[in-house]
């Protein structure tokens, strides 16, 4: 007979079908599903407690009944379930600040007792201000996944309506009122009904907000050219620096101003080139400056001689190495503009590329919550969602800001919409890979990675990106040469190219470059970061470097210390490298799980 348990706080008993239910949730959890003991430990004592037998829960009744051990089981010499009620602690712990920060109940193991309690979540009431703007409740999950995967299975025929309620249904949470009511964004006008009774004098219209937009480079020429030789070369260079940087489209607009139109019309930023003969050379000024003051934001020169560009080749490249230095994530645009007081639209972006370089929680949630804002107001604006999908699939890989329902049915969900508001963005299909590969779609996210790197061979972020899932793969003869292009590309880079550039070195046995690789990840703190230095120490045998790895990632990560396996798992490692990494690991006597 199973009965009602009082709620931790004195209030009235909850009833045991909603406890059987909150202990399935927990228990169909990606931390519970990989870890048997824990689930058997936590459905005994779960059970045991209904049936009004707490008083029975001790360590010997646990060990015989729920681990299977004999019958002359001694707690005393073996310590097995005191080991497990700490793991199970942190389990609990883990998956309460993550997937089930949303159930209405909680359920915990006081330390030094082995029953557990039962708390119903109270949700604090939304401020007044928020109160317009109140999302809707979360759909139960079976109902969300059928929704999700509905909108995945039309999502090219259906209009970017219906993409833009698929991620609001999916993401309903505690941030979205919020983020509706940042000082960054447009408040919404509340609904008629939801206003307070007002007087009858006439209020001011609330301003309209102008749609999202990106910054705007204006390339131009400077001056009259009188040599045909020079001014061809002048053209050919600029129209290979256009094409290069037009490419960047969920970053940047070029533009290429008429005679009849000054350059700084319109646009954020003027990049200006100077061409002069000197003999038999051409020399070449390449100037940014911001349209607005004139500022100079960066300066480049050089000189070539008129048989070295005659067939182009050369001048191709050159065009190619200031565009990519100027236009890609962590370049020289995004240095400066992250120094500006910017538009959201634009804003939202450069927060989300920040936390990409940094990987901070607060850059997470800052990001994720101006993006949901962005879309709400312009759900056409594809690099708000393509931005917004490599969030989410973050806020999985990384258990960053767990929002209620799955992030991998919203990733999924914004990177589609990204993809059908912009079939020819590479940015949108970098996004489709990303949620394709946490989802196990391995073939249909190579596929998208390549498309991404075919629609835009020069953005490093992309070639990083590919290159580090090859990796994961066990391929990382195939990672290893995208991965060193864009770790030679981007001098801003984040600390992640360089931690997959040591793995695929590492695992491909290139030892001079692993050895250069994790000199420059020494003094880097990300988790994968920390995976990298273990490894390399353990490489060198160098033990102390290798604790303190370990020591760290186990504070930066409980996940890793419960369950090294399950963690490398969700950050996408297959079974083969996950193994070599633990083995490597296991020097320390880290015991793989």
């Amino acid at each position: 007979m199973t009965q009602g348990v009082a709620g931790r706080d004195g209030s009235e008993p909850i009833a045991p079908e909603d406890i059987r239910a909150q202990l399935d949730r927990v228990l169909a959890s990606d931390i519970f599903r990989s870890a048997p003991q824990l689930t058997a430990f936590l459905s005994y004592v779960v059970e045991q407690a209904l049936a009004g037998r707490a008083s029975e829960l001790k360590g010997y009744t646990i060990a015989v009944e729920a681990f299977g051990r004999p019958a002359e089981f001694d707690p005393q010499s073996d310590p097995i379930v005191r080991v497990e009620a700490g793991r199970l602690r942190k389990a609990l712990n883990l998956y309460f600040a993550a997937e089930g920060v949303r159930d209405p109940l909680r359920i915990t193991i006081p330390v030094g007792a082995y029953v557990p309690n039962f708390t119903r979540c109270g949700f604090p009431e939304q401020e007044p201000a928020a109160l317009a703007v109140e999302p809707a409740p979360p759909a139960p999950a079976a109902a969300r996944r059928g929704r999700v995967w509905a909108y995945v299975a039309l999502a090219l025929v259906l209009s970017v309506a219906a993409g833009f309620m698929a991620w609001h249904l999916g993401a309903a949470g505690p941030e979205s009122s919020v983020a509706m009511s940042s000082a960054d964004t447009q408040t919404p006008r509340p609904a008629a009904s939801s206003l307070p009774e007002q007087s009858a004098s006439v209020q001011p219209a609330e301003p309209i907000p102008a749609p999202a937009s990106l910054p705007v480079v204006a390339v131009v020429i400077a001056g009259d050219i009188v040599d045909p030789a020079v001014e061809d070369a002048a053209r050919l260079f600029m129209r290979h620096l256009v094409d290069t940087m037009a490419r960047f489209d969920d970053l940047l607009v070029v533009k290429s101003p008429g005679p009849a139109l000054r350059p700084e019309e319109g646009a954020d930023y003027v990049l200006t080139l100077n061409t002069s003969r000197a003999g038999d050379n051409i020399e070449g000024f390449v100037r940014l400056s911001a349209a607005k003051d004139g500022r100079v934001v960066w300066t480049t020169s050089g000189a070539r001689s008129l048989a070295a560009v005659s067939d182009g080749t050369e001048l191709r490249q050159l065009a190619q190495s200031v565009a990519i230095r100027l236009a890609q994530p962590f370049g020289i645009l995004h240095a400066d503009l992250r120094l500006a007081t910017l538009p959201p639209g634009i804003a939202c972006i450069y927060q989300a590329l920040n936390f990409r370089r940094h990987m901070k929680a607060d850059d997470h949630l800052a990001a994720r919550n101006c993006l949901d804002a962005l879309v709400a107001r312009d759900p056409d604006f594809h690099p708000a969602w393509s931005h917004l999908a490599l969030l989410t699939a973050d806020e999985y890989a990384s258990g960053l800001n767990a929002r209620s329902g799955s992030p991998l049915d919203r990733a999924l969900a914004a990177a589609v919409t990204a993809v059908r508001l912009a079939p020819a963005s590479p940015r949108a299909h970098q996004a489709l890979m990303e949620a394709q590969f946490l989802r196990g779609m391995t073939e249909e996210a190579l596929k998208s990675g390549r498309e991404a790197l075919t629609r835009n061979p020069y953005d490093p972020d992309i070639m990083a990106d590919l290159g580090a899932r090859y990796v994961q793969l066990d391929r990382a003869a195939e990672g290893l040469p995208l991965l060193e292009r864009a770790v030679a590309l981007s001098n801003g880079r984040p600390s992640w190219y360089d931690v997959f550039l040591y793995f695929a070195a590492y695992l491909t046995g290139a030892n001079k470059l692993a050895d250069n690789q994790a000199s420059l990840i020494k003094g880097e703190e990300t988790p994968l970061a920390l995976v990298a230095r273990a490894v390399a120490s353990a490489a060198a045998d160098d033990r102390d470097g290798l604790e303190e790895a370990l020591r760290m990632l186990g504070q930066a990560e409980p996940l890793f210390a419960l369950d090294a396996r399950l963690f490398l798992t969700r950050k996408g490692f297959s079974s083969p490298v996950i193994d070599r990494i633990l083995a490597a690991l296991g020097q320390a006597g880290l015991q793989p799980r």
